[in-house]
């Protein structure tokens, strides 16, 4: 016998061995879970950051100081504008641009209103409680009044006078002769009427409250450009309707020139045309433009759902 047959002699009883405890004890399945693996992100949370948002300070102080301050400001640099001299386009310029820059940097904590008629049309848009909504009107109106104080004192009298301290009056067209096809027309002396000048404020002021509530509060059409938007609305709204009656949108704006420079003349009209414009642009938006976790009256219905039955 060779040596190889020898070896592989030896071998045979190795591997039956193995075989038959191979057959004896049969493979076992055994089931391991394993889970995906997790990551987990430490993020270091400041204790006292609820407290410091929900304090009265930041509520309450800080956007009612960013109401007065700004709409002082705001006012004050539009009322520059508008006896600067360079007539409707650098008025409605300056306020747009003003109101465009001031919300970039503060929207985020008064929703920078400046503007009681925007304040009641947030208001009925349910941006707001009634409570905070009377503070930023008071404040509001106080701006208006501190930037009208302020033109006084840092203009000349001339200019002062020259601009009736930037108010806001109903154009008045003097008497003029026209030659047409027909010959010599005589227009005799004329002025933008009460009612006329109700509805422009009203329009232009329903514009501009709709166009800021949908790009700051509505959940669908809110943007980052907001403040663009916004800027570029008011100033847009002035050119339009300032040959007309000025171009006011807030009485806030309107009354503190009328204090200090003493024009009065038919000054309810920029308080009635821009206050009822908000109030129906709010209403509006809660119950036609609003999606539904903002609609008042009518509320998203639910998918229809099919029965067992008529599925079968």
């Amino acid at each position: 016998m060779s040596n190889t047959e020898v070896q592989n002699s030896e071998r045979l009883p190795m591997l039956s061995a193995t075989e038959e405890n191979v057959n004896s004890n049969p493979p076992v399945s055994v089931s391991v879970s394993i889970e995906p693996a997790t990551t987990i992100v430490k993020k270091s949370v400041d204790s006292n950051a609820n407290s410091e948002d929900n304090n009265n300070f930041t509520q309450l102080v800080r956007p009612l100081l960013v109401e007065l301050i700004g709409t002082t400001l705001f006012a004050l640099i539009g009322l520059w504008g508008a006896c600067s001299g360079g007539g409707l386009i650098a008025n409605a310029l300056s306020f747009g641009f003003a109101l465009m820059v001031f919300t970039a940097c503060f929207g985020h904590i008064s929703g920078v209103h400046f503007n009681p008629a925007v304040t009641i049309g947030v208001l009925i848009a349910g941006e707001m409680q009634p409570v905070l909504a009377i503070l930023y009107f008071v404040v509001q109106l106080l701006g208006g009044i501190a930037a009208g104080g302020l033109l006084r004192l840092l203009l000349t009298t001339k200019t002062y006078e020259a601009c009736k301290g930037g108010a806001t009056l109903l154009t008045t067209y003097a008497a003029s002769n026209v030659t047409g096809a027909n010959g010599l027309v005589l227009y005799a002396p004329e002025e933008v009427r009460i009612w006329q000048g109700v509805i422009i404020e009203f329009i232009v002021t329903f514009v501009l409250v709709t166009v800021l509530i949908m790009v700051t509060i509505d959940t669908k059409s809110k943007t980052g450009l907001a403040s663009l938007v916004i800027g570029l609305t008011l100033a847009a709204n002035i050119l339009a309707a300032g040959a007309y009656t000025g171009g006011s949108l807030n009485p806030a704006r309107s009354l503190g020139p009328a204090i200090f420079a003493g024009q009065w003349h038919n000054h309810y009209v920029y308080w009635i045309g821009p206050l009822v414009g908000a109030v129906v642009a709010g209403l509006l938006y809660r119950t036609v433009w609003a999606h539904h976790d903002r609609r008042m009256f009518v509320k998203r219905t639910s998918a229809p759902t099919t029965s067992s039955a008529e599925k079968q």
